[in-house]
């Protein structure tokens, strides 16, 4: 699958069935609008993807690390230089 689709099924999913908020949307779908800016940094779009899908809002609450949480996310939008 086309990981920019991938990306903009994970959000929408993840923002209407799971926790991820509203706020970050925005962001994650400048990614997928504007996949001519990020065609040269898949590494980092994947791994977007992978963080979203995976997101949970409890993911440091115990002493193994299970899934991603808004931080991880940003983290990724950073070295895309995502930003509001």
């Amino acid at each position: 699958m086309d990981e920019f689709v991938r990306l903009a099924e994970a959000v929408k999913r993840e923002n209407q069935e799971g926790e991820l908020p509203d706020f970050v949307v925005p962001l994650l779908m400048k990614v997928v609008e504007n996949r001519d800016d990020f065609k040269n940094q898949m590494d980092l779009v994947r791994e977007l993807a992978n963080r979203v899908e995976e997101y949970d809002t409890i993911s440091n609450y115990c002493c193994e690390k299970i899934g991603y949480n808004l931080n991880d996310i940003h983290l990724i939008l950073d070295r895309l230089r995502v930003s509001y």
